[in-house]
């Protein structure tokens, strides 16, 4: 007898949250979906970047539901270890398997990581029956793209750079590359302190 009223209750709890769901999807506004589907493409896209390019097809159906859960649940840890899965994977697949580092791969990496977080970011906080003007949308695209493109200067151009300077033992070279880091340092917290 218990066990069927318990069984009852799974039962109708299942079934309120699959009524809840419905109708969340039935108030879903344009503006939060499409930012959900840029964090989901852009952690698919990331976590393929990841894996081997031999064993993409296998893995296809563990990166859907990976990206899909990014899409899903913006707000929760999901997106820090699908990120962190990604950044496991690309050294695994450079270091274990031998796949080249190439300055266009590694560039995708860096942009499909950054989008799924920015969008992830933005996603959080909009709830799904909001009305997002497109301005909105557009300033805060501006501004991933700003960011996207100084950081496509600085790390991939330096990483271009340094394949073309000749290799010799200095202390220059991480006096600069301190110094540099430092620097990244000090703007990130002026940053945080000027919003603050």
């Amino acid at each position: 007898m218990s066990l069927d009223v318990g069984l009852r209750e799974v039962g109708s709890g299942l079934l309120s949250r699959v009524r809840y769901a419905v109708a969340l999807s039935r108030r879903t506004t344009p503006g939060p979906a499409l930012v959900r589907l840029l964090a989901g493409f852009s952690a698919l896209g990331a976590l393929a970047l990841a894996v081997p390019s031999s064993a993409i097809g296998s893995w296809a159906g563990m990166l859907v539901v990976l990206a899909l859960g990014v899409a899903l649940f913006p707000r929760s840890r999901w997106v820090g270890v699908v990120a962190l899965l990604a950044a496991l994977g690309w050294l695994l697949t450079t270091l274990v398997f031998g796949d080249p580092v190439t300055p266009l791969r590694l560039g995708a990496l860096m942009v499909a990581l950054y989008v799924m977080h920015s969008c992830a970011a933005l996603a959080a906080v909009l709830p799904y029956d909001c009305s997002v003007p497109p301005a909105v949308l557009l300033r805060w695209a501006g501004r991933a793209g700003a960011v996207l493109g100084v950081s496509l200067v600085v790390g991939v151009g330096g990483m271009l750079a340094a394949t073309v300077l000749p290799a010799f033992s200095t202390i220059v070279g991480p006096m600069v590359g301190s110094l540099v880091a430092a620097g990244l340092a000090f703007l990130l917290v002026w940053h945080v302190r000027g919003r603050a």
